[in-house]
Order: structure tokens, then C-alpha cells, then sequence
């Protein structure tokens, strides 16, 4: 457990590491569109890693949550490349990719929901207790 916990602690720190790259880069730099890309790979290797973490048995609603994000993130990371990619840059590609990386940020926060003994505040999660008696185990959707 707390070599899991440490693992996400750096798994955070990476994330924000990134996020302040990215929201250093100057838009009307010769580089910014491969310095984005970049950052967004390394973002996408992170999630990568969160998804094959072990997840301690007390927290296996988070294994499902982990695997969905980084399946999320990978598909934003590849729209990106795709939008800023083309030959005329496709806003259509960058909102699907927008939404795929809001989508692998939602389960994150999930996920930290969990750890910090919280449950997930939002109408679209579904939660499913482990009762004594039976093999189901706690999930969040």
C-alpha cells in the first residue's frame, strides 16, 4: 500500500511537471507545436505507467479507473498528433482529443477521491459496496 501511494505521489508530481510546461510554452515559438506534443507524450507515458501499477486489493475499484485513464489519454495524445499533424491544423480532432484528456483527468481525480477515503461526487459515478457474504468488490464507474 504505501509503495502504491508513493508511486501516485510521483505519478502527481510528474503530471503537474507537465502541465507547467506545457503552460510555459510560448504559442508563437517556432516550437510550440513539437514542445506541446512532446509534453503530451511524456503525459501519455505517466498514464501508461499509472495504468500498470499494482493496485493493492483495499483499492481495487482504482485498477478499472486506472486502465480508463490511460486508454483515455492515450487517444487524446494520438488526436492531438493527429490534429496538429495535418496539413491544415483539425479543430474537430483537438475537441475529441480535449475531451478524451478531460475524460482521463476526471478518472485521476476519482482515483484520488478514493485513496483520500472519499467517494467520487459526480451523478455519472455508480458505486457498488463489497458485501461480506458475497465476491463482489467495490467499483466506481
Amino acid at each position: 500500500l504505501e509503495t502504491y501511494k508513493e508511486n501516485m505521489t510521483v505519478f502527481c508530481k510528474n503530471i503537474i511537471a507537465q502541465n507547467e510546461v506545457i503552460n510555459s510554452i510560448d504559442p508563437a515559438s517556432e516550437t510550440a507545436t513539437e514542445d506541446l506534443l512532446s509534453s503530451l507524450d511524456t503525459i501519455e507515458a505517466e498514464f501508461t505507467t499509472l495504468a500498470d501499477m499494482e493496485v493493492p486489493e483495499q483499492f481495487s475499484a482504482i485498477e478499472s479507473l486506472a486502465d480508463e485513464a490511460g486508454a483515455y489519454m492515450t487517444e487524446a495524445v494520438s488526436l492531438y498528433h493527429e490534429a496538429f499533424g495535418a496539413a491544415v491544423y483539425d479543430d474537430t480532432k483537438a475537441q475529441l482529443a480535449a475531451q478524451s484528456y478531460q475524460r482521463a483527468i476526471k478518472r485521476v481525480q476519482y482515483i484520488g477521491d478514493i485513496l483520500m477515503g472519499q467517494l467520487p461526487d459526480d451523478e455519472n459515478v455508480e458505486i457498488t459496496y463489497e458485501d461480506s457474504t458475497s465476491d463482489d468488490t467495490q467499483t466506481a464507474e
